[in-house]
C-alpha cells in the first residue's frame, strides 16, 4: 500500500531533523493514471492495522542504536498514521506520526511530476515539491504492488532513501519490510522496519489476519 518509510522520514523526524521543499512541471494525465492504477488493488480496503517493529542505527556520532515498537493504522481514503509505544527522550513529541502524503494516490496534491518512464512492470517517476524549499527532487518507483522505492534528494546534499518489500495478505499488497538510509550533512542513519499481525477490513466486511515474518 503506501510505504512506511519515508517512515525513513519518521526516523529523521524522531531525531528532529526533517526538512521540506521544492517545485515545477508534469506529464499530469499519465501520472494520474499511474497513481490511480497503483491504488486499484487496495481500493476495496476500508481499513487495516499492523504491528510495527523498527530498528535504528546512527552511523555517525553518537553512534546510537535503538528499537521501537508501535502500530500502523490505515483508514480509507488516505488516512495513514503510525503510533510508537515508547520513544527515546530525543523523540518526544513524535509518538504519533501522520503519513498521508506517502500514499501515491495523494502525490498529485503534493508533487509535480517532471518525468515518467517504464521498465517492465516498474514505473519510475521524477518529482518536485509544489512548494519550493529544501528538497531538490524526489525519485519514486512503483509496480503492481504499490511503492517499492522512494528517494528524497536535498539541496544541502542530503538524501533519504526507502526500499519497500511487500507481501500479499488476503489479496491486498502491504509492506512486509522496509529499509531506509538517511544521509544528511551532520547525520547518517539506517533503519529496518518489519510489519506483522495485519488485520484488514474490506468492503465485504471480512477481516484478514496474518503474521508477516
Amino acid at each position: 500500500m503506501r510505504p512506511l518509510l519515508y517512515r525513513g522520514a519518521i526516523i529523521v523526524a524522531a531525531i528532529g531533523l526533517l526538512a521540506e521543499g521544492p517545485a515545477p512541471p508534469a506529464p499530469a494525465d499519465e501520472a494520474a493514471r499511474v497513481f490511480a492504477l497503483t491504488g486499484s488493488r487496495t481500493a476495496p480496503v476500508q481499513s487495516y492495522t499492523s504491528k510495527l517493529h523498527l530498528d535504528f542505527a546512527l552511523r555517525s556520532f553518537p553512534y546510537l542504536k535503538f528499537h521501537l515498537e508501535g502500530r500502523v493504522e490505515y483508514k480509507r481514503p488516505n488516512l495513514y498514521s503510525v503510533h510508537f509505544d515508547h520513544v527515546p527522550w530525543f523523540g518526544k513529541g513524535f509518538e504519533n506520526v501522520k503519513l498521508d502524503p506517502l500514499e501515491p494516490q495523494t502525490w498529485s496534491e503534493h508533487y509535480d511530476v517532471s518525468s515518467l518512464s517504464r521498465n517492465g512492470d516498474r514505473t519510475s517517476l521524477e518529482m518536485r515539491d509544489k512548494i519550493a524549499g529544501n528538497v531538490k527532487g524526489i525519485h519514486a518507483e512503483l509496480d503492481g504492488d504499490g511503492l517499492r522505492r522512494i528517494q528524497w534528494d536535498y539541496v544541502n546534499g542530503g538524501r533519504i532513501e526507502v526500499h519497500v518489500d511487500p507481501v500479499v495478505v488476503g489479496g491486498v499488497p502491504v509492506p512486509e519490510t522496509e529499509d531506509a538510509e538517511i544521509k544528511l550533512p551532520a547525520y547518517h542513519v539506517v533503519a529496518h522496519a518489519t510489519f506483522s499481525d495485519y488485520k484488514i477490513v474490506t468492503d465485504k466486511g471480512t477481516t484478514e489476519t496474518s503474521t508477516a515474518r
